[in-house]
């Protein structure tokens, strides 16, 4: 089972966007973004009503998993967390 953490862009704050690392993956063409101090790259997509959005791969390991909820929660960002 695999699992990914999702914010909408529209939630992240905008000094957080304004310094942020943004880069498209040439092989597959990925929209790629760093922001300051978050553990993880995530993905920038769009969900199903067009909003933009990060998509976080959600770590199995806790120190991991919690490193990234951590970062979540200091800066205020809502996230949900899917499973499959």
């Amino acid at each position: 089972m695999s699992a990914h953490a999702y914010i909408r862009w529209a939630d992240v704050p905008q000094e957080l966007i304004s310094s942020s690392g943004q880069i498209v993956e040439s092989a597959t063409q990925a929209k790629l973004v760093a922001f300051d101090g978050c553990p993880f790259c995530g993905e920038i997509t769009e969900n199903s009503k067009k909003e933009l959005q990060v998509e976080y791969a959600f770590p199995r390991g806790h120190e991991l998993r919690n490193s990234l909820v951590d970062w979540f929660i200091h800066h205020g960002i809502s996230f949900v967390v899917v499973t499959s």
